[in-house]
């Protein structure tokens, strides 16, 4: 018996979730578009964007079917349900290169962009992180190119859709 395969897609593109659904189909097994108690040999695909939706796909997994998700929940339930499913089988958790940047940014990058989001000014962001304007630029326009963003308008879109906050 095979172990199972699980992927899950965060942030990512419809043809992003196409392509992992065909990459399953290719190894000989059938997709279905939903979270049904299914047997072995299938694979159940779809979205992920609540708790009731996750219960949905460790149900599935736990009756054997393999998986491809679309995650697209609270971050505390896409972590739920990649743990759970980590127990099941092999876990491929694949995210966006814009999600993957957000990881990547530095944490001086991270900070700066939370206190824009908290709404101060760069110039407040700046004086609150105990740095210089000239240095808040330079990091808020890596944090722009690491996100993809051509303003920072569009970076903190970005950093909002992804999940990073305004410090508590």
């Amino acid at each position: 018996m095979s172990q199972q395969s699980f992927i899950v897609l965060e942030d990512a593109a419809h043809a992003d979730f196409d392509l992992a659904c065909a990459e399953l189909a290719s190894q000989g097994l059938s997709v279905v578009p939903a979270f049904e108690p299914a047997a072995p040999g299938l694979v159940c695909a779809g979205e992920v964007g609540d708790w009731q939706a996750a219960q949905l796909a460790v149900l599935a997994a736990l009756a054997g079917a393999d998986l491809v998700v679309a995650a697209a929940a609270p971050r505390e339930v896409i972590d739920t349900l990649c743990e759970d499913l980590r127990r099941l089988g092999t876990l491929d958790h694949r995210l966006s290169p814009r999600k993957s940047a957000v990881l990547e940014l530095s944490q001086a990058e991270r900070a700066l962009i939370e206190r824009l989001l908290a709404g101060d000014s760069l110039g407040e962001a700046a004086r609150a992180l105990h740095m210089s304007r000239r240095t808040a630029d330079r990091r808020l326009a890596s944090a722009r190119r690491a996100l993809g963003a051509a303003s920072t308008a569009e970076a903190l879109a970005v950093a909002i859709r992804l999940g990073l906050r305004p410090p508590a």
